[in-house]
């Protein structure tokens, strides 16, 4: 494995580059915050303030959000917590703290090629998700990093590689829950192949249990924490099979090439719709890739063919189909078997076909760019509203500070991660028929207040009153 050697003055510029790409229109594309984003945002900013979470436990390891609906992930949880810490709670921060995910999985994936690491940054569904913040991109760098130990495991026979990789597959079964049906494959998998790599041999079984009580932790909590924090592991999924079709179809939609190049995600804003999850032009490098890395019969890719064929074959037990934001983590693995694709073709000097492929990418990645900053931003609007609403609540707090005079805010416009952040975490929030105390600045839909006075500040849904 070659790569060049770049200065460290030219990654802070490539850095830049990728902080300020994936950052442009962060505000405005989707138009409007998830409900999962707002529910990952409330408990990050309470969390970072307070410790508690929006229930009031001190630090819990999941946390119970959506009205008692859905339980957020404690990985992505308390790293957002922790960068709301370090960065203070915002808007923009919640969603910037991807953007940091996208740059980190870059780097690591840059460790097995350049080629894989820029065809990540092309990647339709990395640019949907990196301007969310959700946790369906959390595994992705854990991913990488399981796939950098065994890699160093299998050319050096160094057990300590063989620690983290599992650590971190491990860690990414609490990631995000799609990762529940595919980390338990993947560790099988692990198992397995360092079986493979030490021939067979019972007698050398020492990194197979090496790797297995470094990532046995991981699933020895599972009964506890489902205990403690109920539906928390499966989110309320009863794994099921009714009969074998059904089971496979799941499975097998995964790798369904109109979804996967063109459709994309089954659910409306995690796709454009025309877009798949990876480029269309990029297809004809994966089947490429897929038939010289089968004929190489390398170890450690046969096991990064394996584990992108294999991953989500646990999908079956709970009804996943077409769902690309849940398969996030087989993304570092595509880039890797394109890669070989391209590898190939320069290796038998094909340069006018790699030429013609890579004006493709670019023109396909254009269309998608285009198409995402326009048509996608707009049909968002209709799902979340728009983000302009949460300026508002930043107004308020700025003028009380900058008017020395406490802010109020009506009990009709309250949303919990805006008045958190902007406010924090106890509020003061008065009935939209009383007034508030003198000394104070009121945020109300209502334009007339008789005994106070409005402010003559341009807010496009909302009002400020003082008294």
């Amino acid at each position: 494995m070659v790569r060049p050697k770049i200065p460290f003055f030219l990654w802070i510029i490539i850095s830049v580059f990728i902080v300020i790409f994936f950052t442009y229109k962060i505000l405005d594309v989707p138009m409007g915050l998830t409900v999962d984003e707002s529910a990952f945002g409330y408990n990050a900013a309470l969390l970072a303030k307070t410790g508690l979470d929006e229930n009031g436990r001190h630090l819990p390891i999941f946390v119970l959000s959506i009205e008692g609906k859905d339980w957020r992930q404690p990985v992505t949880q308390y790293y957002m917590a922790s960068f709301f810490k370090l960065f203070g709670s915002s808007v923009f921060n919640l969603r910037f703290s991807t953007v940091f995910v996208t740059l980190v999985s870059f780097f690591l994936i840059y460790y097995f090629s350049p080629i894989a690491a820029f065809l990540f940054l092309t990647v339709p569904l990395v640019m949907i998700q990196t301007h969310m913040g959700l946790d369906n991109i959390m595994p992705v760098p854990f991913t990488i990093i399981w796939l950098i130990g065994l890699y160093l495991y299998t050319k050096t026979k160094n057990t300590k590689h063989l620690i983290y990789a599992a650590i971190s597959l491990g860690i990414s079964f609490y990631t995000y829950k799609g990762m529940r049906a595919i980390t338990p494959i993947w560790t099988i998998l692990s198992c397995l192949y360092i079986f493979y790599l030490n021939k067979y041999s019972f007698k050398k079984l020492k990194p197979i249990i090496i790797f297995t009580l470094a990532i046995i932790p991981f699933y020895l909590a599972v009964p506890y924490l489902n205990h403690k924090y109920p539906g928390s592991i499966l989110g309320g999924s009863r794994p099921k099979i009714s009969n074998v079709y059904e089971a496979f179809y799941p499975y097998l939609s995964s790798y369904d090439p109109t979804f996967l190049f063109i459709k994309g995600d089954s659910t409306p804003f995690h796709s454009t719709d025309r877009h798949g999850m990876y480029l269309l032009a990029t297809l004809p490098l994966f089947l490429l890739g897929t038939y010289v890395l089968i004929k190489k019969n390398d170890k450690f890719y046969n096991l990064v063919l394996i584990a992108f064929f294999f991953g989500p074959l646990l999908y079956g037990l709970v009804d996943s189909v077409h769902r690309a934001s849940r398969l996030m983590c087989l993304i570092p693995l595509f880039c890797l078997i394109t890669t070989a694709a391209v590898r190939y073709l320069i290796n038998k000097k094909q340069k006018i076909l790699l030429i013609l492929i890579s004006l493709l990418i670019i023109i396909n990645f254009a269309d998608f760019l285009n198409f995402y900053y326009g048509s996608y931003r707009k049909f968002t609007q209709n799902y979340f509203g728009t983000m302009e609403p949460y300026r508002s609540y930043e107004a308020l707090a700025l003028e009380a500070k900058k008017l020395n005079l406490t802010p109020y805010i009506a009990s009709n416009l309250v949303e919990k991660f805006f008045t958190t952040v902007y406010l924090g975490p106890k509020p003061n929030i008065i009935d939209d028929n009383n007034l508030p105390p003198k000394g104070s600045i009121l945020l109300t839909n209502r334009e007339n207040i008789p005994g106070m006075k409005l402010l003559p500040i341009n807010l496009k849904y909302y009002k400020l009153q003082t008294n």
